[in-house]
């Protein structure tokens, strides 16, 4: 096997690994990373550009205020059986700087295979789509699972309500391994084909009962539109049609409805809410009346509070939310008088990627943040709209900006399922934009 098929085969594994768990996706990053590491003492090289240097100093600052925080608990709180977990898990997390440079490494060097790696994701993510369909329908998946959840389909997941999320991920390779790497040149089979490929792949997020990753992809489909000067001709018919089928198959099924109803109630609820804090425009909800999400932004911004510049250290908020000091807030609405303020309770992160980077790295974390995603995105999108690097660069650009986009809710930013795909798209969308760049200096 050629380096650039051995390469190539570990990295369109990575979907694999995301169905079998966390411990062998970290395996297969490890496999990558160490391999990457046997081409680079053997002279392999690539040149390092300014986002390169800001992500290494992002990095550093993640063990320095680790570091900080911990001597700081340590020394002046004294906490019996103190295990520096903080500490432990930001040198841990150095392995995602390792595997974005093994990425770029692997890219500058023409080792990728980038049709056995969408090919493998587009299988994966059509598998999946299809388990969780023929679970929806037969109470079982195809390897005889079942759901845990009342409203929730799992598929090959089983007891993890992710599989809306990986669909969400993994399919745009699907759609871009059809138009770019197959010989069918009738426009009006592609487009066919296309539209029963977004059916199956909304229909399967719908099932999930994943409601964010369905807007994340109903985003993401729209961004492609806009970029895509054949499919913007189609817009109109792919969209109606899509928004049929989908609209018949919540009618028609009553959990479904409920389960999707609930998320427009708790969204419309969430922007009154907000919308009341910073314009009066709105109504305040009473405590027992928020949605969950209110709940867990709420918590976040208070832990946020009590260690607003560099943070409380990496994974911290477990850690510091119980400790924040929560003020009831008294109202008077007219006469009346009501009592509001925080719930006590606290989650393992506040299930926003930005208010944990607040919360776990401070202002200043954030802000070593914000120009990785703005000069990775700045970049790419050049090469978006090359002849050369736009069939490979596409899939792992839109992927990247759902990821980070900053009004949703969503899981830990510093978990291996969110960080994995964060970082692998990343260096993805960086090496190819650099390499275009390489190419028309």
């Amino acid at each position: 096997m050629s380096k650039q098929n051995f390469f190539s085969s570990a990295i369109s594994l990575i979907p694999l690994s995301y169905i079998l768990g966390t411990f062998v996706l970290n395996l297969n990053i490890l496999f990558i990373i160490l391999n990457s590491l046997v081409l680079f003492t053997k002279g392999n090289r690539f040149k390092v550009i300014t986002l390169d240097k800001i992500l290494i100093v992002f990095f550093s600052y993640i063990i320095i205020t680790s570091f900080y925080n911990t001597a700081e608990l340590y020394l002046f709180e004294k906490p019996e059986n103190y295990d520096f977990t903080i500490l432990i898990k930001s040198f841990l997390f150095l392995r995602y700087l390792l595997l974005y440079f093994a990425i770029r490494l692997l890219i500058e060097n023409n080792l990728i295979n980038y049709k056995i790696i969408f090919f493998s994701f587009a299988a994966l993510s059509l598998f999946v789509s299809a388990d969780v369909i023929y679970q929806f329908y037969n109470g079982k998946d195809l390897f005889g699972l079942t759901s845990p959840y009342p409203y929730k389909i799992t598929g090959p997941f089983h007891t993890e309500a992710v599989a809306g999320g990986f669909i969400q991920r993994f399919s745009f390779f699907l759609f871009f391994s059809f138009a770019f790497f197959t010989k069918i040149t009738d426009l009006r089979i592609k487009i066919l084909i296309l539209t029963s490929l977004f059916f199956i792949t909304i229909l399967a997020i719908i099932l999930s009962a994943n409601r964010m990753p369905l807007l994340l992809f109903l985003f993401g489909i729209f961004l492609i539109f806009l970029n895509n000067k054949t499919l913007k001709k189609y817009i109109l018919y792919i969209l109606i049609s899509v928004f049929i089928m989908s609209t018949l198959t919540i009618g028609t099924n009553e959990k479904l409805k409920n389960t999707y109803y609930s998320f427009y109630e708790s969204t419309k609820n969430i922007l009154s809410l907000y919308s009341y804090r910073i314009t009066g425009v709105g109504k305040d909800l009473p405590i027992h009346r928020r949605p969950f999400y209110i709940h867990e932004f709420d918590s976040g911004y208070g832990t946020w509070k009590m260690n607003k510049y560099i943070g409380g250290g990496l994974k911290s908020f477990r850690y510091n939310c119980p400790k924040r000091d929560i003020k009831a807030k008294i109202n008077i609405p007219g006469k009346g008088e009501s009592v509001t303020h925080e719930r006590t309770t606290c989650n393992m992160h506040p299930h926003n990627y930005y208010l944990e980077i607040l919360t776990d790295l401070g202002i200043v974390g954030l802000l070593l943040f914000f120009p990785i995603v703005f000069y990775a995105i700045k970049n790419s999108y050049k090469a978006l709209h090359s002849e050369n690097q736009k069939y490979f660069i596409s899939p792992f650009f839109y992927i990247f900006i759902m990821e980070v986009f900053p009004i949703k809710s969503s899981g830990s930013f510093f978990t291996t399922n969110n960080s994995v795909i964060i970082f692998l798209t990343l260096a993805m969308i960086v090496g190819l934009s650099s390499k275009y760049k390489k190419e028309y200096s």
